[in-house]
C-alpha cells in the first residue's frame, strides 16, 4: 500500500501561488516561489499569528486546551511586515477615538438633554431623535457637543476642578463650527434639514444664555439688557425656521415639541394678577394715542402667562424662557431695542420667571440683573408699573 506523506495545507498563501496553483510556504513579507521567481508578494488575507513555522506542531488530544500562541523575534517582525503592508494598502485601517467627544456625547444622552425638555415626551426627542439628526447634520452634532462641554464646564466650576476652562474652551470651538456651517443651510430650508436646522437653532438660545452668565467679564460682559435683546432676536430665528416646514415637523416624530399642552399646575393668584396689570397698562397706551399698536404687546403677555405654569410645574424650566424669546412679536422686539417704557414694564415680568429659574445652571441672575437696568431706565412715572416685579426679585 502506498502512503501519501501528509502536508500542511496553505489556507494563507499569496495570491501569486494562489494563481499558479501551486503551495506558499507563507513567507511574509516575501514566500520562497516568489523570492526564485523575483515576483512581488501579494497576501491578499491576513494571516494567522505566526507566519514562518519550520517545524510542525504536535498533535494534542481533544482534551488539551491550546494555548496562547507565542511569538518569536523572526515572527513579531513579520507581523510588524504585515501590518506595514497593509497600512500602506489601505485595506485596513486603525480608527481612532476621540475620548472627550465620546464624553460629550454621554454627557448629552444623560443629563444635558433634559434642558430642553418640558415633558416626558419632549424629554425623550431631544435624548435621541436629535442626537440621530446630528449623525446626519455635523452642524447640530457641534452644537450638542458644544451645549454638553458648556454643562461640564458648570459642574467643574462647582467641583472647584481645574478642569473648567478647557471644557469652556471646547464649548466655544464646537460652537463657532456649528455656527458657520449652519448658517450656510439657512438659506435653503428643506423637509431633508428643517429637524436638525430647528435642533440646532434652540440650542443656541439656551447656549447663548449660559455663556453670557457663565463666562462672565473676563470673556463677556455677562447679563444685560441689550444681551438679553440679542438672546431674543436670535431666538426669532427658531420661530423662523420652523415656520419653513411647520407641517412636515408637526406630524414628525419632532411633533411633541410643538404641542404646548400646559400642565395642570395652578398659577398663584398673585401672579395671574400681575398679567392683568400690563394689560390695562397696554389699553391706556392705545387710549392716550391710538397709533399705539395692542396687538403686539397683547400677544407677548398671552405667550407669557401661557408659558407660565411651566415654571410653576418645575421651576427650573426654561420652558418659557426659551418659549417666550422664540415667541416674542417683531414689533415687540422693535420697540425694546428703543426702550419703549410700555416693553420694558412687559419685560420686567419675564424678568421675574428669569428669576424664579435662576437655580438652572444658564440662567443663574439674568433675572435680577436685567430687571435692575430696566428700573433704571424707566423714568419715576413708570418705575411704580414694576413695583410687583421688584418685589418678586429682592
Amino acid at each position: 500500500m502506498v502512503f501519501r506523506r501528509s502536508h500542511r495545507k496553505s489556507r494563507h498563501g499569496c495570491s501569486n501561488c494562489k494563481r499558479r496553483r501551486v503551495k506558499c510556504d507563507e513567507g511574509r513579507p516575501t514566500c520562497a516561489n516568489c523570492d526564485q521567481r523575483h515576483d512581488t508578494c501579494i497576501y491578499t488575507a491576513p494571516g494567522p499569528y505566526t507566519f514562518a513555522e519550520d517545524t510542525e506542531r504536535p498533535r494534542r488530544s481533544r482534551s488539551q486546551r491550546p494555548s496562547e500562541p507565542e511569538l518569536a523575534g523572526s515572527d513579531i517582525s513579520s507581523v510588524q511586515n504585515h501590518l506595514d503592508i497593509v497600512t500602506s494598502t489601505g485595506s485596513s485601517t486603525s480608527p481612532s477615538l476621540d475620548m472627550k467627544q465620546l464624553e460629550l456625547v454621554l454627557q448629552w444622552i444623560k443629563h444635558t438633554h433634559r434642558l430642553f425638555a418640558r415633558n416626558e415626551e419632549t424629554r425623550r426627542v431631544w435624548e435621541m431623535p436629535v442626537l440621530q439628526e446630528a449623525l446626519q447634520a455635523p452642524f447640530l452634532m457641534h452644537g450638542i457637543l458644544a451645549i454638553s462641554a458648556l454643562h461640564l464646564s458648570e459642574i467643574s466650576h462647582l467641583n472647584g476642578d481645574d478642569s473648567y476652562s478647557e471644557w469652556v474652551n471646547t464649548a466655544i470651538a464646537h460652537k463657532n463650527t456649528a455656527l458657520s456651517m449652519f448658517s450656510e443651510q439657512l438659506p435653503n430650508i428643506s423637509q431633508a434639514n428643517v429637524k436638525p436646522m430647528m435642533s440646532f437653532a434652540s440650542l443656541a438660545v439656551v447656549f447663548s444664555f449660559a455663556t453670557t452668565r457663565n463666562l462672565g467679564p473676563s470673556q463677556q460682559e455677562g447679563p444685560s439688557l441689550d444681551a438679553l435683546i440679542d438672546i431674543f432676536t436670535l431666538s426669532r430665528g427658531v420661530q423662523q425656521v420652523v415656520s419653513a416646514e411647520a407641517e412636515f415637523l408637526f406630524a414628525s416624530n419632532f411633533g411633541p415639541l410643538f404641542d404646548i399642552k400646559a400642565p395642570d399646575t395652578p398659577i398663584p393668584t398673585e401672579f395671574q394678577n400681575a398679567f392683568e396689570r400690563p394689560e390695562e397698562l397696554n389699553l391706556d397706551c392705545y387710549r392716550q394715542s391710538s397709533s399705539h399698536d395692542m396687538v403686539p404687546y397683547q400677544r407677548a403677555i398671552a405667550f407669557m402667562r401661557q408659558l407660565a405654569p411651566f415654571t410653576f410645574a418645575e421651576p427650573t424650566s426654561l420652558t418659557l424662557a426659551g418659549g417666550f424669546a422664540i415667541r416674542a412679536p417683531g414689533d415687540f422686539m422693535e420697540d425694546l431695542k428703543v426702550s419703549r417704557p410700555l416693553a420694558l414694564v412687559v419685560l420686567a415680568h419675564y424678568c421675574v420667571f428669569l428669576h424664579l429659574a435662576r437655580e438652572n445652571w444658564c440662567v443663574g441672575p439674568w433675572g435680577s440683573i436685567v430687571l435692575q437696568e430696566v428700573s433704571q431706565i424707566l423714568a419715576p412715572e413708570w418705575r411704580g408699573h414694576i413695583e410687583w416685579a421688584l418685589e418678586q426679585v429682592s
